[in-house]
């Protein structure tokens, strides 16, 4: 995963970073960062993930995810209860003529998402997180980033 993808003017385009605060509507629809939608033209895949939040993988990304989890033995416990947390949840989104993507009933309820969404970059994917939940992880994450830092010998 993690590779760079040439956007439509040959430019590399880079890694999902950013903060973006964004609404779903009454249809459980999100909006695609503008500057991000490029990216999902070939789909997008919704599904549970770590920290009660969403990720929101373009299609291509997804395929490399899943090439990875096929790597893993079946037969392993912590694989297994990986591919039952975000294969099970997971729901094909491709985003509509104004980048929205439908999030459905079960992931919206999963990450307490009503009206108010915020949306990060991470890497890879996007994570929608309800605003609450967002702030008491970034409060978490600053608490511990430094210590991380030097044990990661950054």
């Amino acid at each position: 995963m993690g590779n760079r993808l040439p956007d439509t003017e040959g430019n590399l385009e880079g890694y999902f970073a950013g903060e973006f605060a964004h609404s779903l509507d009454e249809k459980g629809r999100l909006a695609i960062p503008a500057k991000f939608r490029g990216r999902f033209k070939e789909g997008a895949v919704v599904t549970r993930w770590i920290g009660e939040c969403l990720a929101v993988f373009p299609s291509d990304q997804w395929a490399d995810l899943n090439a990875e989890i096929a790597k893993r033995p079946r037969t392993d416990p912590a694989v297994s209860r990986f591919r039952h947390f975000v294969l099970a949840g997971a729901h094909e989104a491709d985003p509509d003529g104004q980048g929205r993507v439908i999030i459905p009933a079960h992931l919206r309820e999963y990450a307490s998402l009503e009206g108010e969404a915020v949306v990060i970059g991470n890497l890879d994917h996007l994570e929608v997180w309800e605003p609450g939940r967002w702030r008491a992880e970034l409060a978490n994450v600053q608490t511990k980033v430094e210590p991380d830092l030097r044990d990661l010998g950054i």
